[in-house]
């Protein structure tokens, strides 16, 4: 799912991101399985995975009902055309800086030439 509503090119910033909402989970949910056997009042080990199940479901009708995979592929490509366009226009930026340098450069270098 996640490769699909990632932009072309920019797989490792979303996978990334996946990786750090994985490791931090794995932090956070044995201090909240926790909780959950502490907070029950016989100290029932398997409430936890009642909340678990839970959240997967609330996630899975989110996904089904919220994630439009269609409107993802177009905003991906218009987002990839604008990237695109920042980029030429970046280089174009940069390639105009280099080439009055080097004008400024060769002026320079014929003002020098003359003094001599």
């Amino acid at each position: 799912m996640i490769s699909e509503v990632t932009p072309r090119g920019k797989e490792f910033l979303f996978f990334s991101l996946f990786s750090i909402m994985g490791k931090t989970s794995a932090f956070i949910g044995p201090i909240v399985s926790s909780a959950i056997i502490d907070a029950s009042p016989n100290g029932n080990n398997s409430l936890p995975f009642y909340f678990l199940f839970g959240l997967t479901l609330l996630s899975l009708l989110l996904l089904a009902f919220f994630v439009d995979l269609k409107k993802s592929r177009k905003e991906q490509a218009a987002f990839l055309e604008r990237e695109a366009a920042a980029k030429k226009r970046r280089a174009s930026v940069v390639s105009g800086a280099f080439d009055t340098s080097s004008q400024e450069e060769e002026l320079d270098g014929g003002k020098q030439g003359k003094q001599l």
